[in-house]
């Protein structure tokens, strides 16, 4: 008898499991912002364009570096 009540717990959890994971979500409003757009890359006024041009080498100038000292090789 014993392991009969064990099985129909067991399929009672599973049922109510299922039941649960299935059930329909209330339409609830969200919370939040509605729209998805963040247009986080439209240009700022209408004249600007949405990325900047290429800018001039910073290091163009710079003095060029020495071979820095490196590790001894086993």
């Amino acid at each position: 008898m014993t392991p009969i009540l064990i099985v129909l717990v067991l399929i009672g959890i599973g049922v109510a499991v299922a039941i649960w994971a299935t059930r329909r979500k209330s339409e609830a409003p969200r919370i939040g912002p509605q729209e998805g757009d963040t247009a986080w890359n439209d240009p700022v006024t209408p004249g600007e364009p949405a990325r900047p041009g290429p800018r001039a080498d910073t290091f163009a100038d710079a003095p060029p570096v020495r071979d820095l000292p490196r590790d001894p090789q086993p």
